[in-house]
């Protein structure tokens, strides 16, 4: 059985964006640093502002006869900048989350009773298992996932009725894991018996 509250998955989790907005920043940066020049018409490029005084110093008067050894000229002082590196994140191994991790999720949301994590640096998954913060007798899982280098994140709330607070008995772990555990089944056990797996592919609870 699996119900879903389109509602409450509208929810911001307050915290867990803090990747994402260092991604943005981080791209914008990129971006800015890559459009900083001034174009030379004598070479027909443009030229990093800093090398600007150089290259002009280089051309000749006119500058039409020795477009070619100028334009290579350009190029090599092109050369020597250092380019600017893209984001990068760290790879996380898959994980259960500690008693003490903070839960970037309302517990109006969720009742969490256990969490699990893991990233590949490219995207993310965290599952949080509890209750439904309304209603103790409605297991709830909320599945957070972030495409952490477009700066995108989704959240997916799955019920399992009946239940009662759900907790992960099992999930994938170690290095070896960081992209296939994001879409393989994570075991689970309600506090009122029910117990089964969760497949990452669909969302969806197969209790026993």
């Amino acid at each position: 059985m699996l119900s879903r509250s389109s509602g409450l998955q509208r929810r911001s989790a307050v915290g867990i964006g803090v990747a994402i907005v260092l991604a943005l920043s981080a791209g914008v940066a990129y971006a800015a640093s890559m459009s900083n020049g001034t174009y030379e018409p004598k070479l027909d490029a443009s030229v990093p502002n800093e090398k600007v005084a150089q290259v002009e110093h280089a051309l000749p008067p006119g500058g039409s006869e020795s477009s070619a050894p100028a334009r290579a000229s350009a190029q090599g002082l092109a050369s020597l900048e250092t380019p600017v590196p893209a984001p990068v994140f760290d790879r996380i191994p898959g994980h259960m989350l500690s008693a003490d991790t903070p839960v970037p999720v309302s517990p109006e949301l969720v009742d969490v009773e256990n969490g699990w994590l893991v990233s590949d640096g490219k995207t993310l998954v965290a599952i949080y298992a509890g209750a439904a913060g309304n209603d103790s007798t409605r297991g709830r899982f909320v599945i957070v996932r972030q495409d952490l280098a477009a700066g995108r994140q989704t959240m997916d709330v799955v019920d399992v009725p009946g239940a009662g607070a759900v907790s992960i008995t099992d999930a994938p772990k170690g290095v070896a894991v960081e992209t296939t555990a994001q879409r393989d089944r994570i075991r689970f056990r309600g506090t009122r018996g029910p117990k089964g797996d969760l497949d990452l592919v669909t969302d969806k609870p197969d209790t026993q």
